[in-house]
């Protein structure tokens, strides 16, 4: 089971909490960018964290790959993919990448779709949510087999209810 968050635009407290909850729970923590916190920050000890659009701090990566439980995950924000306009570029790289799940920010919505047995995951936003979905959210995915389970939850750490996935 791992953890993933995107957008959380400055607000270091809920970084630490959701951190707190999983730290020793989770097989690996990821935030896709937009903390707009520094790199050197010792909030990052435990979590993987690419840069975003609104991360200007060059000790930032724009993508990093990493193996967790046998499968290997991309992360990225996606503004350099233009994923605010489809996932066609970004495929295209994870496919390159050799990803078996594609993590990314970016949009502030909840996205969990497959596209050529590759996995993409958009966590929605911890602060700043946007779309059909107002709700501060970040998503924990659990490898079950060749199936994914995809879990929304909210800052009380619960499931929302409509944002579940086997895929």
């Amino acid at each position: 089971m791992f953890v993933v968050m995107s957008d959380s635009h400055y607000d270091r407290d809920v970084v630490q909490s959701i951190k707190s909850k999983y730290l020793n729970e989770a097989t690996a923590i990821f935030h896709c960018g937009d903390s707009e916190l520094p790199s050197s920050d010792e909030i990052w000890q435990g979590i993987t964290v690419v840069a975003g659009n609104c991360d200007y701090d060059s000790g930032y990566h724009d993508f990093l790959t990493q193996e967790v439980e046998g499968k290997k995950v991309l992360i990225t924000h996606g503004h350099l993919f233009y994923v605010g306009l489809g996932l066609d570029r970004y495929s295209y790289f994870a496919e390159e990448k050799n990803a078996d799940i594609a993590l990314f920010g970016h949009i502030h919505q909840p996205v969990a779709q497959k596209i050529n047995n590759i996995l993409y995951v958009n966590p929605g936003s911890v602060a700043q949510p946007r779309g059909k979905y107002d709700i501060k959210m970040y998503a924990i995915i659990e490898i079950e087999g060749e199936e994914f389970k995809v879990s929304y939850r909210n800052l009380q750490h619960e499931p929302i209810p409509e944002l579940q996935f086997r895929l």
